[in-house]
């Protein structure tokens, strides 16, 4: 009853919530005997000029985000470690995939799995799965091979909050959330076109442009759209190629009311880049030696992957007064993804090589779709009572999502890993098996939130959502043997949750402000436990994941600069943490503990700096189905990391404008598990990386030069298994020129 009426509310609010604000304004205006108001000025900037926390950053610091409250809060007011990055930041690392832009940031392990055409969605945060939203909405949620992909052309900021964020965004595992803030439609009309090319026969052509459509500005555009083709590396023989575009429409009739829809289209078109290689041959000996990282391991007669996905959307504004403001946020999503690709699945057995240079292989082919619909509706109220200033907030959101995998799997041919000979096999042999699994998923939240600051020094942040969720899962996945089908495994899940935060935040005059936080996550598992012995599921489905995190820190941002360092100390627990597939499934509790350090420094003189350090212990604290699991840390999954990037540009003379700097990236030792052969332990080594960059402004031009992994270092990123090893990427140089007017 209670979920009933919560879909219903949010329906409620989302239909005729554009009519009630014309009519509520008019009804105010018109009524007897009281005189109407003056024009109200709503400033849409925020304390350091980033249009309410989602516009450009100046710099490398920003001051301000959404991504911790869904208000325009200030970093250093906000009882959670957050990392912005902006869009000089994406540009001076010449980023040419969200995982390239956040390669900087504390708590956060990327291309742990190596270059991946398919997802940028294989990434931990402190040790754990990541989140994924666009604009304050969650973004598809599909398997991470066939995920929905946002390009950082089309990006003003990246917002990281560690930690679980239930509050404000319902489902989601307590690890953290990455936020894609869109670029939008701007006051200044400006064109930028930007050609980029590099090694692997890159070449890149991207537009930006923004203008007016009226004398008055109340209307405004963006488009940006881009087209890219390059050779994928690891001798995969591919070239990748995609096309995206994202344009919006901004109108804002008065100080008062805005409106900005958007739209975004993106098609790739490549293989699958991913080399699964034994641990024997990359981390462990091999009597041939070392398997060359350029040994690919696909077949060029069947691999394939094709992405399409689109979107579209809206923001909603209304400031009643300076007290009210309405706000509703709504975007459709649908990502479909068509997968054929040959992989690998460790060395032959002896017994039938005892030679170890063979790769056992399996063919794999199928589609992976999801169509989403998310409406988020906020009211916001600023109120004073006495010594304190309230922003409370009350939000309704509702979540629709219907997703499907299917895929069959067939024998491929073993590949000679040290000459790339294969043994003929057909791959139209019968079907192994097919995996197939159907899901529902829709959630209403109701959330609120009152962050109070008390005398302008102690800042409290309060909430709780109540979340109604639901997921119609079935699996309709084959037995392991031709023609023994096994049952369906079907599970209907209804679960309902609530999640608190707490937190505070103390701001001293001389910029120091320490915080502490308790926030707890919720999260709903697909499928149900399955006996494989019996082949028959007991229809009884897994339970929520939920997760909960103390954290405490130390920020400060000294007054009269442009720097910002934080420190933060976190423990977190999260419970019913499935992994596996459907047929393997099982359920583990999951313990992060660590800090972390961050320091952004923007020198007057032309010098920046980034500097992180992570620490993280991850074990799994209990396991029912498992227990000789317990104590053990996930696979790839590094306990230290660490970043260091510096540049410095010429404020004057004859070089002003230009700008070198330089970089490296340390990423400690990871879990591989155990080999089944010899029983050996795979330890990952630890590695550090070399990035540099220069680049020159000159009037309305811009010359770049970047290179990433300098010394173009061979290196294992991670193991998932001991039968999946991948190498790193190889070295990266791209240069770019760009004309601005």
């Amino acid at each position: 009853m209670a979920r009933d009426v919560l879909r219903k509310g949010a329906w409620g609010i989302a239909l005729p919530v554009s009519v009630l604000f014309g009519a509520l304004d008019d009804a105010g205006a018109q009524e007897a005997g009281v005189s109407a108001l003056g024009e109200i000025k709503v400033e849409g900037q925020s304390v350091a000029g980033e249009d309410g926390g989602k516009g450009p950053v100046d710099g490398f610091v920003a001051k301000t985000s959404t991504a911790g409250s869904k208000t325009d809060t200030p970093i250093i007011e906000t009882p959670q470690a957050i990392t912005v990055i902006g869009r000089d930041r994406m540009e001076t690392l010449q980023a040419t995939s969200t995982n390239e832009a956040i390669r900087y940031a504390p708590g956060i392990a990327v291309d742990v799995y190596g270059p991946d055409t398919r997802s940028d969605n294989y990434l931990t945060i402190r040790g754990l799965p990541g989140n994924f939203y666009q604009d304050g909405l969650r973004l598809p949620v599909t398997r991470p091979y066939a995920s929905y992909r946002v390009d950082p052309w089309m990006l003003d900021r990246i917002e990281i909050l560690r930690g679980p964020a239930s509050i404000l965004y319902g489902q989601g595992g307590p690890g953290g959330t990455i936020n894609y803030v869109s670029k939008r439609p701007e006051d200044t009309p400006h064109t930028i076109i930007e050609q980029q090319f590099g090694n692997r026969r890159r070449l890149e052509t991207a537009i930006d442009q923004n203008g007016l459509i009226d004398k008055a500005g109340k209307w405004s555009y963006r488009i940006n759209a881009l087209g890219s083709r390059s050779d994928l590396g690891g001798g995969d023989p591919y070239t990748g190629q995609r096309v995206a575009v994202a344009p919006s429409l901004s109108f804002k009739p008065n100080d008062q009311t805005s409106l900005t829809a958007f739209a975004s289209y993106l098609h790739d078109d490549t293989s699958i880049s991913s080399n699964f290689l034994p641990a024997r041959g990359t981390v462990l000996p091999n009597p041939n030696g070392r398997i060359s990282r350029n040994q690919w391991t696909g077949d060029r007669d069947y691999d394939e992957y094709k992405k399409e996905q689109w979107s579209l959307g809206y923001e909603f504004e209304h400031h009643f007064n300076s007290m009210f403001t309405i706000r509703q946020n709504l975007r459709y999503s649908s990502v479909d993804s068509d997968i054929k690709t040959v992989y690998g699945a460790d060395l032959l057995p002896s017994s039938y090589d005892r030679t170890l240079s063979y790769l056992n292989r399996y063919a794999v082919g199928g589609n992976v779709k999801s169509k989403a619909l998310t409406i988020d509706n906020q009211l916001e109220t600023k109120l004073d009572t006495g010594p304190a200033r309230h922003t409370f907030l009350l939000g309704v959101d509702f979540l629709r999502e219907k997703s499907s995998d299917h895929q069959d799997f067939r024998y491929g041919d073993p590949l000679n890993l040290y000459t790339g000979q294969s043994i003929a096999y057909p791959l139209k042999n019968p079907t192994l098996g097919i995996r197939g699994e159907d899901q529902t998923v829709t959630q209403t939240g109701v959330y609120v939130q009152d962050q109070v600051k008390l005398w302008e020094k102690l800042v409290i942040t309060g909430g709780i959502r109540f979340d109604a969720a639901t997921n119609d899962y079935k699996d309709v996945t084959d037995a392991s043997l031709p023609g023994d089908r096994a049952a369906i495994n079907k599970a209907k899940a209804r679960d309902h949750d609530w999640s608190p935060r707490i937190g505070a935040v103390y701001l001293f005059d001389n910029g120091l402000a320490p915080y502490a936080s308790y926030t707890e996550s919720f999260s709903m598992n697909a499928g149900s436990e399955y006996d494989l012995s019996t082949r028959k599921t007991n229809g009884d489905p897994f339970a929520p994941s939920s997760g909960k995190q103390r954290e405490v820190g130390l920020r400060w941002q000294p007054p009269g600069t442009r720097h910002s360092f934080t420190a933060s100390y976190f423990d977190l627990d999260q419970t019913n943490v499935v992994s596996g597939s459907a047929r393997t499934a099982y359920a583990e509790d999951l313990r992060s503990r660590g800090f972390e350090l961050e320091a952004l420094m923007q020198f007057d003189l032309g010098v920046r700096v980034i500097a992180s350090y992570t620490h993280q212990n991850v074990k799994v604290s209990d396991s029912e189905s498992r227990p000789q699991d317990v104590g053990n840390h996930p696979t790839a999954v590094p306990s230290d990391m660490a970043q260091l990037w510096s540049d410095y540009t010429f404020q004057d003379g004859l070089l002003k404008g230009f700008r070198f700097g330089g970089g490296v990236r340390w990423t400690g030792s990871t879990n591989g598990g155990t080999d089944s052969t010899s029983g050996e332990k795979v330890k990952v080594p630890d590695f550090a990386l070399f990035d540099a960059g220069i680049s020159y402004d000159i009037k309305n031009w811009r010359f770049a030069l970047n290179a990433s992994n300098l010394t173009d270092k061979t290196y294992v990123s991670g193991c998932g298994d001991p039968t999946s090893c991948f190498y790193g990427p190889g070295r990266l140089i791209l240069g770019s020129v760009r004309y601005s007017f």
